[in-house]
Parts: structure tokens; C-alpha cells; sequence
């Protein structure tokens, strides 16, 4: 299972890059071939180095929603030289970790912003290092790698990019959307934080006199044809018990 971030900068070529890497990790990461290091842990990614892509200042726009990027920002996307791609073999808290922590060397080498391409969720670049700086935590990973407020055109609203972190995502429908949001977050928290063994057919709710949810496994998640957002753990569909 792979993670995959993008980060669109003004490098002028790979030379650029690698100085970039090696001045401001203090030579902590080095970047030889298609592999990023991080020395001290041995921690590795994959990379690729893209030339400018016109797509990516609507991709930000699209996938910067949430976070409300702004325009500003996209103007600076807009103007990018190169685009890199990191890779990492996720599908659990600590690559998740190692891997954000690589994505803000980058942004501090040179980096405009930063989009989670196996979520579809952009950042501004202080808004991924504040992720990063004080109590770091797997909240913190959940706000970086999980987007949680998809809505279908039915009003169903689902999770996407637990699959970073190792999880199943939620989806929740015939429920208010806020109802729903509040839902799959909580859900998700639990998930994360109590690391609990669920099963289908058990139940949830975020607290007493609150509404139960029937936990089941989704069959058919909605975005099962798109390979970056397939979640290989699976889906999660609560059901409110009336």
C-alpha cells in the first residue's frame, strides 16, 4: 500500500534540488537517484521529479477546499517550475509520520505547497508545519492524511485516506451532513486513538443519549475505480439504528 504526496516548487533542475535537501535538513535527508534518505533513521522514498504541470494550480484549487488555500497561494502554484512526488510504502502511523515529515523538508527546500495525492487534500505550506510543530500526535496525522467530509450527490457523506494510516474509512448515508462529518470524525478519533478490534454488527455512538450507529462492512465503496483513493482495508458503513 502506498502513500503519495505532490509538492510543486521553483526548482530549476535536480542539482537545485538536491542543495536544497542537503542545506536545510542541515544533510539529514540526502536525495541520490530516485530515493529520498533520511540518514539518521534510514527511513527511505521513492521520488519523482516531474517537469511543470498546467493541471496542478486546479487540482490545488479543487483538493484546497477543505483547508481554504488561498488565492494567493494558487497563484503561486500556478507559477511552479517542478513538481515532486514522494512515495511511501504507508499503511501505518509511523510511515505516515516519516513521510510528513519528509513532505515539510521539501517545503522548506523550496516547496510552494503540498497535496496528498492518496486523499486529495491540499495544504498551504504553514499549514502542513503547524501539523508538524508542538504536540504531534496521530490526530495530527488523521488532519494530514484523511479527508472526511465527501459528499455524494445523494447527500451520503464518506471518508477518504484512512488507507495512510493503516484503517478502514467510513461512509454514513441518510443522515444531515453536518450529523454525518461530526460522525465519521469521532468514529475515526476512536479508531485511532483506543485502537479498538471492531467487527461487523457492532454498534457506535459518539456519547450517551446521542444517536447508535450498527457498524457493517461497505461492499461497494464509492470510489473503488480510482486507484489512489482505494482504501485496501476496506469501508466501514454506519447505519443509525432507529
Amino acid at each position: 500500500m502506498k502513500s503519495i504526496i505532490c509538492i510543486p516548487g521553483f526548482w530549476k533542475d535536480r542539482s537545485e534540488l538536491v542543495t536544497a535537501i542537503a542545506i536545510n535538513s542541515s544533510r539529514q535527508y540526502l536525495l541520490a537517484g530516485s530515493i529520498l534518505l533520511n540518514i539518521p533513521t534510514g527511513k527511505h522514498f521513492e521520488v519523482e521529479i516531474c517537469d511543470r504541470d498546467i493541471r496542478m494550480t486546479d487540482s490545488f484549487k479543487v483538493a484546497g477546499l477543505v483547508n481554504q488555500v488561498s488565492d494567493s497561494f494558487l497563484k503561486d502554484i500556478d507559477s511552479h517550475t517542478t513538481v515532486v512526488y514522494l512515495i511511501s510504502e504507508g499503511g501505518d502511523l509511523e510511515s505516515a509520520a516519516a513521510l510528513a515529515m519528509a513532505g515539510n523538508l521539501l517545503l522548506k527546500a523550496g516547496g510552494i505547497g503540498l497535496k496528498v495525492e492518496t486523499a486529495g487534500k491540499a495544504f498551504m505550506k504553514e499549514q502542513w508545519a503547524n501539523l508538524l510543530a508542538g504536540e504531534f500526535d496521530d490526530l495530527n496525522l488523521y488532519k494530514m492524511f484523511v479527508l472526511d467530509s465527501i459528499i455524494a450527490e445523494d447527500g451520503t457523506v464518506f471518508s477518504c485516506g484512512m488507507h495512510n494510516l493503516g484503517l478502514k474509512d467510513t461512509i454514513i448515508s441518510e443522515e444531515t451532513t453536518a450529523e454525518a462529518i461530526a460522525v465519521i470524525s469521532t468514529f475515526s478519533y476512536y479508531q485511532l486513538i483506543d485502537k479498538p478490534m471492531i467487527s461487523s454488527n457492532q454498534t457506535f455512538g459518539r456519547q450517551a443519549g446521542d444517536s447508535v450507529y450498527q457498524i457493517i462492512e461497505e461492499p461497494n465503496p464509492p470510489y473503488a475505480s480510482r486507484e489512489l483513493f482505494t482504501n485496501p482495508y476496506g469501508m466501514w458503513r454506519l447505519r443509525q439504528l432507529r
